[in-house]
């Protein structure tokens, strides 16, 4: 008897894995941790293989949580031998070259291998490379004589770098470290010629001074300064992008960035009564190398902390090419010092709209999640006196985020809906955590109310989501 199979059915028994391009595998390859790449060899003889070549191999989620001392170190000695398994078929320096290597490793490793497997990457001139070290280890000195390496990523305690560095093609650079020597950033960013992104979380340090000069530098991000004990110089002439949170520094000393499209400024550190005045100019000295951002955010506090110079915003230079603002919730509230007193009546509004005085050319802002836990006090009366020109000519679009439906809040929306003569949107998202979301005749009557605020522009759309 002869059994006829339709196309659709011989289609079916076709190997069709194995007739996917290699490049179209490697692709998909570059997506999956190395155990589940390398478990791949049982689906095609084709595939047998190919995990030998693979250009990206990420070896940091291996282990097992809250495993114990024991079981810990059993699973250390399988991942090294893992490790030295993929290893073993890119020791012939004609083997495929390694685009991206991420390692993650910890005191029950054996340093010898580890520093072997970075050497044998090096050798295969890696282009990415990211190493997060629990151990403490010295790195190989050909790490830092690498010129293969675009992107180098260092998370660990003390970095000590050897007597020669130099890394002619690097152009991202993220640390994240413990700083005892205040020329190691500046050793490394002098021998980094093309570098354009340089991240720095810094733990820990005992230094006096921080320099970064680096005439390419296009974006840098600088997180985890806990201590007010350190100066920072920064001369960056190209920079494009720039991030600063935690505390102020000691002291700045900042070339205006001309280039500048967009920073990020979240200080988020409560202050004592007797340093108000000096951290006040601080803020301010900060601000004034950015008058030339396109796009800002700032926390609520840095604000408050700019608010500790009377009249700050006449001592700021104007920011002409500002058109996109957002204020975001501070990580931190200090009732210390007075975050909620009552007789503030929500200093966090008026300082807003002081600043608003030196952004003429605003054409968009954010609220993310602010505002809510301050008091209502008829804004309407005693911020407006001096209308801020952006919202007579500029302002576009406002976005509500994270909305109650408290009245400093409807305030606030009312206040900007009648005095804005421009704007086109005003969009409200509901926080998840609110009673407007919960509950549907109260959201319901919000929105009526809103609904009913006069406009001082005709082309005004709200949106409530």
């Amino acid at each position: 008897m002869v059994i006829l199979r339709s196309h659709a059915e011989r289609e079916m028994e076709m190997d069709r894995i194995s007739e996917l391009p290699e490049s179209l595998i490697q692709h998909i390859f570059s997506f999956l941790p190395i155990k589940s790449v390398v478990s791949t060899s049982i689906l095609s003889t084709k595939w047998r293989y190919l995990w030998t070549s693979i250009p990206i191999i990420d070896l940091r989620e291996w282990r097992s949580v809250n495993a114990s001392v024991g079981v810990c170190r059993d699973e250390v000695s399988r991942f090294m031998r893992f490790v030295d398994r993929v290893l073993s078929n890119r020791q012939d320096v004609h083997s495929p070259s390694i685009k991206k290597f991420v390692l993650s490793f910890d005191t029950y490793f054996d340093t010898s291998r580890v520093n072997g497997w970075i050497s044998i990457v090096l050798q295969h001139k890696v282009e990415e490379l990211a190493l997060v070290d629990r151990k403490g280890i010295i790195f190989p000195p050909s790490l830092f004589t690498c010129e293969s390496l675009t992107v180098l990523e260092i998370d660990k305690g003390f970095l000590e770098l050897p007597e020669s560095v130099n890394f002619p093609n690097l152009k991202i650079l993220r640390l994240s470290i413990m700083l005892v020597n205040e020329h190691l950033i500046q050793r490394l960013l002098s021998n980094s010629p093309i570098l354009e992104e340089l991240s720095l979380e810094l733990r820990n340090w005992n230094i006096q001074h921080l320099s970064i000069f680096c005439p390419k530098l296009k974006r840098l991000f600088m997180n985890g300064l806990l201590y007010r004990k350190f100066d920072i110089q920064i001369d960056a002439p190209s920079l494009q992008s720039f991030k600063y949170s935690e505390v102020l520094a000691k002291d700045f000393v900042l070339q205006n960035f001309l280039t500048l499209l967009d920073a990020e400024v979240v200080l988020s550190c409560a202050a004592d009564r007797g340093e108000r005045e000096e951290l006040g100019c601080l803020a301010a000295k900060l601000f004034a190398s950015l008058s030339d951002v396109k796009r800002l955010k700032i926390s609520e506090y840095t604000l408050k902390l700019l608010s500790y110079q009377d009249d700050f915003h006449m001592k700021l230079p104007l920011y002409h090419n500002l058109n996109h603002l957002e204020v975001s919730r501070a990580s931190f509230h200090f009732r210390r010092e007075g975050y909620f007193e009552d007789n503030v009546q929500c200093w966090i509004v008026k300082i807003l709209f002081d600043f608003l005085q030196v952004s003429p050319n605003l054409e968009s802002l954010i609220f993310d999640e602010g505002f809510s836990n301050c008091k209502s006090n008829n804004y309407d009366g005693w911020l407006m006196d001096l209308i801020p020109q952006c919202l007579l000519l500029h302002l576009k679009s406002i976005e509500f985020r994270g909305f109650f439906g408290k009245q400093i809040e409807k305030d606030l929306v009312r206040l900007f809906l009648k005095n804005a003569k421009v704007l086109q949107r005003v969009r409200i998202t509901v926080s998840g955590k609110s009673s407007l979301s919960k509950n549907s005749n109260f959201k319901k009557e919000v929105v009526d109310e809103i609904a009913l605020f006069p406009r001082g522009s005709a082309e005004c759309v709200l949106h409530i989501s």
